[in-house]
């Protein structure tokens, strides 16, 4: 060992003292906080580290580790310990960054370990040094290799110190709040006043069709218990059998009110806040043939749930509604006098001012009917870069597929 000319064997030793420097640090200082390399301090480290890695391709003539250091044996050490320590953090099961680690080594946050961040430090170092050769070197060939280490560079360093300028905020628009929400909470519950203000016009929700269900009386379990039956209300009649039952809906009503009728309640058409499925179901008994009708209904914050007694241990119900899509119609007034209405869903988000409002959260008791939307907030000033990055790595794949058909 550490005879020249070196190979693989000292590159996986280097990377074996940096994660054990790492787990020194990690003991003594404890996680690294990325807050601490929010902006400026991240450009300046950026800065800093692309000029060490031009120092190192000047000064490489003069130190043979530096020559080493751009060599596919070191590249190959490198990326063991980067894959060794990603398949570790792949199989622990990771914690936010201000949860307490389960764990005394810290592998449950293996994004703030010091041995991490050092050995990706290693690699970019390597790609950085990578990167020069190719370019002192230049040829047409090697075009897709440089453009593919190039965004790799670009998504590793502006990935990882980007992390520290990212902001999430939680932000909750009333429906008939008088004045738009403009004010967002971190998740220490810290108030952010932003540059634009929210106004909920109409929560959307779209449900799957109502279902059917035979329920044990006491317990409410599902019969049979660990494979129900289920009956789907997708058409305006449908039956079947439910645990032996058989089951007719002789009437199905999207939006229903539960009024008095004599000792019992009947169902009939409304559309005001509150509204209830609600299906007339006729049930037969499959050994006597004795008939049982009633209505069924889920129930909600206005009415109670109302379920069909077909002995004294079982019953017909209907379960909650299941949500299929919720969104929100929103209207965002900025500062600068620009008025946007759109549509926000859960992966549909809307940008406004570097911003992006994705739906979070609604009224779960009022379901449809909800009052409120919660929105979450993400802003990251430094993901255009890493996009750019991406397209680069996708952009080196299509050239090295064409012009190595090429050579071929």
């Amino acid at each position: 060992m550490w005879i020249k000319p070196w190979k693989i064997k000292e590159a996986l030793f280097i990377g074996g003292g940096l994660v054990l420097t790492g787990l020194l640090l990690q003991f003594a200082m404890g996680p690294i906080k990325w807050d601490l390399f929010a902006f400026p301090v991240n450009l300046i480290f950026l800065v800093f580290w692309v000029l060490l890695i031009l120092g190192s391709w000047l000064l490489r003539k003069r130190f043979y580790l530096l020559r080493w250091m751009s060599s596919s044996q070191a590249a190959v050490g490198a990326i063991a310990w980067v894959a060794l320590l990603t398949l570790i953090m792949g199989l622990t099961k990771q914690v936010g960054a201000d949860a307490s680690p389960s764990d005394p080594i810290g592998i449950t946050k293996m994004l703030s370990h010091w041995s991490f961040v050092l050995v990706y430090m290693w690699m970019t170092y390597i790609l950085g040094l990578v990167i020069l050769r190719q370019i002192s070197h230049f040829t047409w060939r090697g075009v897709p290799f440089l453009v593919s280490h190039l965004g790799l560079f670009l998504v590793l360093t502006c990935g990882t110190l980007g992390s520290a300028d990212m902001q999430r905020l939680r932000l909750g628009a009333e429906l008939e709040a008088e004045v738009p929400e403009w004010r967002g909470l971190d998740d220490k519950n810290n108030v952010h006043e932003l540059d634009f203000a929210v106004q909920l016009n109409r929560f959307i929700m779209d449900t799957y069709p109502p279902k059917l269900i035979v329920i044990d009386s006491k317990s409410g379990d599902a019969l049979p218990r660990g494979k129900s039956d289920v009956l789907s209300l997708e058409d305006s009649l449908a039956h079947g059998r439910l645990n032996g039952w058989e089951i007719h809906v002789k009437q199905y009503l999207p939006f229903a009110a539960l009024v008095p009728e004599g000792s019992k309640l009947k169902a009939v058409a409304w559309g005001s806040a509150g509204a209830i499925p609600a299906a007339m179901v006729e049930v037969i008994n499959p050994t006597t043939h004795r008939r049982i009708s009633g209505w069924v209904s889920c129930g909600s914050f206005y009415f109670p749930m109302q379920v069909l007694p077909l002995d004294a241990k079982t019953a017909v119900a209907m379960p909650q509604l299941e949500p299929r899509r919720f969104a929100s119609d929103v209207t965002v007034y900025t500062k600068d006098g620009r008025k946007l209405r759109d549509t926000i869903d859960v992966n549909k988000p809307l940008s406004v001012n570097g911003w992006k409002m994705y739906q979070l959260d609604y009224d779960h008791d009022r379901g449809r009917w909800s009052q409120y939307s919660v929105f979450e907030l993400v802003r990251d000033p430094w993901l255009p870069y890493v996009y750019v990055g991406i397209a680069l790595l996708l952009l080196g794949a299509i050239l090295m597929f064409v012009m190595g058909s090429r050579r071929k």
